[in-house]
């Protein structure tokens, strides 16, 4: 039988690799050739130079490749195609490795350098990522940065080590060396050494990250500045203070399910040193003298717990919950807060792609976008094959109803573009069969992508499968069956959560320009980190459901409807932590939340940091 592994990497044994028509970069081809000592840095250069901004996957396959200078993502012929659409593919954490030598020039002297950089500002990166693979750092390079990453709207880390011995390195993960980055998503990212090991900085536009290892940093674990991060699953260990949210700025955090070890800390560090604002739920600290350090002379202090584990607390005294008759309120307040259970997100075993995968063009697939290339996709889908792939070559069209079906658990763009029309759907289907073929427990479409201008595709969960959609742009999401669904990394809308549906979201970035962005018709919504832009309603909540958002980036630049609410709640419940926003064409929004609980409506004008519904 198929099923689902969670945290599968290759890691756990599974090499990465790709079918040879999948139209993959492989630095071989340029001349980087893996453990034989020699400098590789030009060949993976030119093997990123080759498709700027062209949705293609540069790959590394196992072994060690040496690196002297900056990769720096390419520029392109215009600013169009400037750092943009770029994956970095490695074959797995522990088998892909970028390392660079000891003593290398302009890493151990001047100014802090990076090993790879993807780009500053603006927020034009779209769809940039590092996936599988370690850097490592080795001794005499003081000033080396091991990433300065860019993405926007959507991409990220997955699976990736950044290390550095005992005094070398500056910052693992820089990601404030420009403004407007993000929003992105980075889950399995593990640092060791470093004077920092996470830098986050600057305004706009939101960071998410789940399952974050941070060990033997030598000033902080995390150093947080302007920037808004939502963070579950980090453990952080060593003498440095884990986490620092600097003030003077617009720096928020939200921590949950975090575990953090003073291993040999003095007795005057604080674990957490928080002059902004910041929610923590179910974080454990242990080896601390001090557990929460709040130093913020512009606002009253709220009352952080000591050490041990800090089941909800906040800095801030802002609850609002006006069906409790408080406001300005703390936990201590309100009592229990309903906490969602989180689910990992499932992941499929990647299989051996010269057997198990299929070339959608094998199908007889358009791959000039002329042509419905949903009949070829579903004489795919009922070929009996388990993952189906877009190669990057292609630009689909997409213009009736495919049912996913049978076997197949994966439908992958590698990093190929599609069109639609309003006709196009995708349902996720039990039953149904092709020639008795049984169904697969679960279904993950990933990595794909909408030409500008393109249209969106509307994928249906009619199902009681899983449902994973992951790092894409330009997908709907509708639940309509009561299996789970999980989003992650997503570029688009959760329409629709059905009654008694379970629904996870790592990353929710929804940019419609008019009307409500996400939907809850009566199930249970657990959101980590979500960007909203534009006018129009950020979640409209009804049918007694329930939902847990875990922290809100609303960039509302384009202006806001007046009388018109962010939140819409009809006899539902929400628990809303980390609530933000940044304007600057002073049209803030200025009607928040609308209540109604057994036809009574309470509204809420001002930006509340923490709300509780009833």
């Amino acid at each position: 039988m198929i099923v689902f592994t969670l945290g599968l990497s290759a890691e756990d044994g599974e090499v990465i690799s790709f079918p040879v028509d999948a139209g993959i970069v492989d630095v071989r081809e340029f001349g980087a050739t893996p453990d034989d000592g020699n400098d590789d840095t030009v060949a993976i250069q030119e093997a990123l130079d080759q498709f700027p901004g062209g949705n293609r996957i540069v790959y590394l396959p196992p072994g060690v490749f040496e690196v002297t200078d900056t990769l720096r993502w390419p520029g392109g012929e215009f600013p169009g195609q400037a750092q943009k659409r770029v994956i970095l593919q490695g074959a797995g954490e522990a088998h892909t490795v970028l390392r660079l030598p000891e003593s290398t020039s302009g890493f151990y002297e001047g100014p802090p350098k990076p090993l790879i950089w993807t780009g500053d500002k603006p927020a034009q990166r779209f769809r940039n990522a590092i996936r599988d693979l370690t850097i490592e750092i080795s001794e005499g390079n003081r000033g080396a940065i091991g990433i300065q990453f860019n993405a926007s709207n959507q991409g990220g880390l997955r699976n990736v080590t950044i290390r550095a011995p005992q005094g070398t390195g500056r910052i693992g993960l820089d990601l404030g060396h420009t403004d407007e980055i993000g929003p992105l998503l980075v889950r399995n990212l593990r640092v060791e050494g470093f004077d920092v090991g996470i830098s986050s900085k600057w305004p706009v536009n939101s960071n998410t990250f789940e399952h974050i290892h941070l060990a033997n940093q030598r000033r902080f674990g995390w150093w947080n500045y302007h920037q808004m991060i939502f963070v579950r699953g980090l453990t952080a260990e060593g003498r440095a203070t884990a986490l620092y949210n600097e003030g003077n700025s617009w720096g928020s955090v939200v921590l949950m399910n975090s575990h953090l070890h003073g291993v040999g800390a003095g007795s005057q560090i604080p674990a957490i040193l928080n002059q902004r604002q910041i929610v923590l739920g179910d974080v454990d600290i242990l080896g601390y003298q001090k557990a929460v350090e709040n130093d913020d002379r512009d606002r009253d202090k709220g009352n952080i717990a000591s050490a041990g584990l800090i089941v909800e607390d906040t800095s801030h005294r802002n609850v609002v919950s006006p069906f409790r008759e408080i406001e300005g309120g703390t936990f201590a307040d309100v009592g229990e807060v309903r906490r969602l259970p989180v689910k990992e997100t499932p992941e499929v075993p990647w299989g051996d792609p010269s057997i198990d995968w299929v070339n959608l063009l094998s199908f007889g697939a358009d791959p000039e976008g002329v042509k419905d290339a949903s009949p070829a996709l579903q004489r795919a889908i009922d070929s009996g094959k388990k993952t189906i792939y877009l190669p990057p070559s292609g630009e689909f069209r997409f213009e009736s109803e495919v049912r996913i079906r049978g076997p197949v658990r994966r439908i992958i763009g590698l990093e190929g573009r599609f069109t639609t029309s309003e006709e196009a759907v995708w349902k996720l289907v039990d039953g149904d069969h092709p020639e008795g073929m049984p169904d697969a427990p679960g279904v993950i479409i990933e990595r794909l992508t909408m030409r500008n201008g393109g249209g969106e595709l509307r994928v249906r969960q009619e199902s009681e499968r899983t449902l994973v959609v992951s790092s894409s742009m330009g997908i709907n999401v509708e639940g309509h069956g009561t299996g789970d669904l999980f989003i992650d990394d997503l570029s688009g809308h959760l329409d629709r959560v059905a009654p008694g549906q379970n629904v996870w979201c790592r990353q929710l970035n929804s940019e419609r320009k008019d009307g409500v962005k996400c939907r809850n018709v009566g199930g249970n919504l657990w959101i980590l980190g979500m960007r909203s832009e534009h006018r129009g309603p950020v979640m409209e909540l009804t049918g007694g459901g329930h939902t847990e958002l875990n922290g809100l980036f609303l960039y509302s630049n384009s202006g806001w409807n007046e009388g018109e609410p962010a939140f819409i709640i009809r006899d539902s419940t929400a628990a809303l932590f980390g609530m933000n926003e940044r304007n600057f064409n002073r049209r803030p929004v200025s009607f928040w939340i609308s209540e109604t609980q057994d036809g009574e409506t309470k509204e809420v004008r001002k930006l509340p940091w923490v709300y509780l519904s009833r």
